[in-house]
């Protein structure tokens, strides 16, 4: 019985962090602004009471007799390597957490909660000096979290960790430069094509109202095999998705009358992050470490293939196209289907990351990855980082940042004290352009099915497969290879971006 106690005593550490999700879902989603410094201290109360059942004395006493159990099992028996896994698992997370004072995260806690309000007022207002204190604050959270830790050569080695165990700061940079390489000149070679959309005017009005776009997004999510009775698709000021139970996973978006493609690729991205998220929870026996996401890297690959190689493809519009149509109340004169994925495939320089095209999206990662290397190393002051925000686009993109709201403010990240985090989602471009491409290998009419039916059933079957119901059970790297036949690299990547611009 003791690896059911040890089994017992994880189901409800889930169900702790399952309420702190729906709390945090609804201060982002539904709860009034006034709400905030309540539900902060409410926040923090979860994480203390999360933190301690997670490190504390009991835990320990039931992983020990669990790991007991365990150990006297027959060799043979193929249950015991797994559980020896998961096991190692719990040690491994246990050990980092315990390293952490109760009071330190109860105050990491209340302190995000509280700047996520602030970040969204100073952006409003297109006021960096109205969040800078409160990031600073953060910042030198982020430093003392890293202490705690603990970190060979640099303290941001100690945070990226948290979102993808064993990568480091120089080999994150290496990566990058070797892809920066690829991209530059892919970039200067592209097409760039103007937004149909902004110059739209029908019925008087500018663009496609959002109750317009509302109706086609709200078909996207069941479409793509995420079930209306398992989800809902609400707004917010930046989009997001979250687990709040095995049967309940929230997806967001935000809304841009003059580019209505902006919140249908928010959708699909998030609900990529969901579809993940449900087939984690149908592992046998769930919840256990085991049945959670390997890292954020493998996460992010699952949200920009729905986003990328599955939305901006042509099979898919081919079959969705004259359904956007008629939710945005738009016909083929006023948006031929050559001129959509024209502006589908473009490549422009963005000032803004979750509007950026393919191709100069990992620019954006790869700048934001730079500042906040810097910055968690001491190399940089948090009042400096607009300035040296704007120069970085001015050297990268070309571009002129006319406010903090486009430049510094745009994410959400650094008001939630995550540093470290940025840099999974150009490893899930990478995972993900690998994935798909062994996909293709064993699936080669599958964009002729969907041209057809608009059916993904089979990629969302072998991803099931190949990734999702697998969980931590293996490393990144044996997961990647498992799938693919090769262990993770940008060459996929490369290959896949090729192709879209010169289609």
């Amino acid at each position: 019985m003791s690896f059911a106690n040890y089994r017992s005593l994880y189901s409800r550490l889930q169900n702790y962090r399952d309420i702190q999700s729906v709390l945090q879902w609804d201060s982002e989603v539904m709860m009034p602004s006034k709400g905030r410094e309540a539900r902060s201290k409410q926040l923090s109360e979860m994480s203390r009471l999360t933190h301690e059942l997670f490190t504390g004395e009991e835990f320990t006493r039931v992983l020990e007799s669990a790991q007991e159990e365990v150990a006297k099992m027959p060799e043979t028996d193929p249950l015991r390597n797994k559980r020896l896994r998961e096991l190692d698992l719990i040690r491994y997370r246990r050990s980092k957490s315990s390293k952490l004072p109760t009071a330190f995260v109860q105050k990491l806690s209340e302190k995000t909660n509280l700047a996520q309000g602030i970040w969204e007022s100073a952006k409003k207002n297109q006021k960096f000096s109205e969040f800078s204190s409160t990031l600073e604050e953060l910042v030198n959270l982020a430093k003392e979290q890293a202490d705690f830790y603990g970190y060979e050569n640099e303290k941001y080695n100690a945070l990226i960790d948290d979102y993808e165990r064993g990568a480091t700061a120089d080999f994150l940079n290496t990566l990058f430069q070797d892809l920066k390489k690829d991209l530059i000149p892919l970039i200067d070679g592209a097409k760039s094509h103007s937004n149909p959309f902004a110059k739209m005017e029908k019925n008087g009005m500018k663009g496609i109202p959002v109750a317009n776009q509302e109706a086609f997004c709200k078909k996207l999510p069941s479409a793509l095999g995420l079930h209306e009775n398992e989800s809902r698709l609400d707004k917010s000021a930046h989009p997001f998705s979250t687990s709040l139970g095995p049967k309940d996973k929230r997806i967001t978006t935000r809304y841009d009358e003059l580019d209505p493609l902006s919140s249908v690729f928010g959708v699909m991205h998030e609900v990529g992050h969901s579809l993940y998220e449900a087939g984690l929870s149908e592992i046998e026996e769930a919840p256990h470490p085991i049945a959670e996401f390997l890292s954020l890297g493998v996460h992010e690959s699952q949200s920009r293939l729905w986003e990328n190689q599955v939305g901006r493809s042509h099979a898919f519009w081919q079959y969705y196209y004259p359904i956007a149509l008629e939710c945005w109340n738009l016909s083929e004169k006023d948006l031929p289907f050559d001129t959509m994925m024209s502006t589908i495939r473009s490549v422009s320089k963005s000032k803004i990351r979750v509007e950026a095209d393919q191709l100069t999206y990992n620019l954006h990662i790869i700048l934001r990855f730079e500042m906040e290397r810097d910055l968690i190393a001491g190399k940089i002051a948090v009042k400096d980082l607009p300035e040296i925000w704007n120069a970085k686009m001015k050297d990268y993109f070309g571009l002129k940042i006319d406010n903090d709201a486009e430049g510094v403010l745009q994410d959400v990240h650094w008001c939630m004290a995550a540093f470290g985090y940025f840099p999974t989602y150009t490893l899930g471009n990478i995972y993900s352009a690998q994935l798909f491409a062994a996909f293709e290998k064993k699936h080669p009419k599958f964009h002729e099915q969907l041209a057809k039916t608009g059916d993904t059933s089979e990629l969302l079957k072998w991803l099931r497969a190949n990734v999702h119901h697998k969980g931590s059970e293996f490393s990144v790297d044996d997961l990647v290879f498992d799938a693919t036949g090769e262990k993770p690299n940008s060459q996929a990547l490369v290959a896949y971006l090729k192709e879209q611009v010169s289609s």
